[in-house]
């Protein structure tokens, strides 16, 4: 597998704490790319084992089943979003510069490959994982959705613009610049594939937004 590193060097004996954690970033990257080629039902964790070069012993005692597994996976997905939209927030000083920067990393953010592939794989097995979908809720989404809401609390407290509900205004956005790109990239379209297309998708996206709550001078 050519987009997959090579396994961690490993000497034997008792793994280091260091050596540790590289096996489990080379596990989540070989599940990840796994997961994107040949989808979730057709990957095992002996095929995941035998890429990654581990014993199927170190991998059981990492992940006793490939839905924990899976769910790694996405979590390493959501700490990178989060971080990046943590990051943001901590350095801007324009709560609505912030919002619109955290938008557009979210809008690539969600059409990457393996975004798209895990996301496919929520949509079609999360009604078999539930207990998943309800954690990814609680510990990425909505944890995305406060960072949000809380630029727009803060523009609004400025008198910037108008939002009764921050949360829902939030989600609102969301839906504007992600709905289609997701929906026609999940089709296999491929219309905002173009970083300068989706540009211009997101810059009309964010204009339509702030006229509808942009208050007039500000």
């Amino acid at each position: 597998m050519s987009d997959v590193s090579s396994r961690p060097p490993h000497t034997g004996g008792r793994p280091t704490p260091e050596g540790s954690a590289q096996l489990d970033r080379h596990v989540l990257e070989v599940a990840t790319a796994l997961f994107i080629q040949q989808g979730y039902a057709a990957t095992s964790l002996e095929r995941i084992a035998r890429e990654a070069a581990c014993s199927k012993a170190s991998l059981y005692r990492r992940y006793a089943s490939k839905e924990e597994l899976f769910r790694a996976v996405v979590a390493a997905r959501g700490k990178q979003l989060l971080e990046a939209a943590g990051a943001v927030e901590a350095s801007s000083t324009d709560p609505l510069v912030a919002t619109r920067e955290i938008s557009q990393f979210f809008l690539d953010f969600m059409l990457r490959p393996e975004t798209l592939e895990a996301y496919r794989i929520v949509i079609a097995d999360g009604h078999r994982i539930a207990f998943f979908v309800e954690d990814m809720m609680q510990t990425i989404v909505e944890p995305f959705v406060a960072t949000l809401s809380r630029q727009i609390k803060a523009a609004a407290d400025a008198g910037r613009i108008h939002s009764p509900d921050h949360d829902e205004t939030a989600r609102i956005l969301m839906s504007l610049f992600l709905g289609w790109p997701l929906q026609n990239t999940m089709l296999g379209l491929n219309q905002l594939h173009d970083p300068q297309t989706r540009a211009r998708f997101f810059d009309r996206s964010w204009q339509i937004f702030m006229s509808g709550i942009c208050i007039k001078g500000k």
